[in-house]
C-alpha cells in the first residue's frame, strides 16, 4: 500500500472509532509516557496541540517539566516553550500553533510525535508535510517517541531517505 493509501485508510479508521475509545486510548498512552524512565528525566518535553481525533497528551503538561509545541515557520518546523498564558492560534493546516515565545528547537530531551501510523521497524507516516523529519535532520531530541492509538501500529510501511525513525512508540 502506498503511504497515501495507508493515510486515507488511517483517517477512516481514526474516524469510525468512537471518541470515548480515542480519549481512553489518549489516557493511557497519558498514563504510559508518565511512567516511562526517559520521560521522568527529561527536562524537555515537545507535545502537539491535537487535532481532528489525534491522540490528545494535553494531560501531561505538569510544572516539572518544561513543555513545547511545534509551530510551521518559513523555516521550518521549530518549537516553542509553553507558558501558562500561551496564546494559540489555527494554522492554514488547521493546527493550533504557539502564537509567539521562545524557541527551545536544541533544548528538547523527550519529543512526542503525532503519526497516522507507525511500524514495527519505528518508521512513521505523518501527514506528508515532512516537517518533523526535516526538523529530525537538524534538531534530534534524546529520545523521538511516537504516540498512537493501537490501531495504528502496523507490520510495514513504505519510507524513503528522506524519513527519519522513531527511538520507539508508546500506543493505547
Amino acid at each position: 500500500m502506498t503511504k497515501q493509501g495507508i493515510r486515507s485508510l488511517m483517517f477512516q479508521k481514526r474516524n469510525e472509532a468512537s471518541l470515548e475509545d480515542l480519549k481512553k486510548g489518549s489516557q493511557e498512552i497519558i498514563n504510559r509516557i508518565q511512567n516511562d524512565a526517559n520521560y521522568q528525566k527529561a527536562l524537555t518535553v515537545a507535545v502537539f496541540y491535537p487535532m481532528e481525533r489525534e491522540v490528545n497528551l494535553l494531560g501531561l503538561i505538569n510544572s516539572n517539566q518544561t513543555f513545547c509545541f511545534p509551530k510551521v515557520t518559513k523555516e521550518g518546523l521549530h518549537f516553542y516553550k509553553y507558558t501558562e498564558n500561551q496564546e494559540f492560534l489555527k494554522s492554514k493546516f488547521g493546527v493550533m500553533e504557539p502564537v509567539s515565545g521562545e524557541i527551545v528547537d536544541d533544548q528538547i530531551d523527550y519529543m512526542c510525535t503525532p503519526a497516522l501510523a507507525i511500524s514495527k521497524s519505528l518508521y512513521r507516516i505523518g501527514y506528508g508535510k515532512g516537517y518533523y523529519d526535516a526538523f529530525l535532520t537538524k534538531h534530534r531530541p534524546k529520545h523521538v517517541v511516537g504516540v498512537i492509538f493501537d490501531f495504528q501500529e502496523l507490520e510495514d510501511l513504505p519510507y524513503d531517505s528522506l524519513d527519519q525513525k522513531l527511538d520507539y512508540y508508546i500506543k493505547g
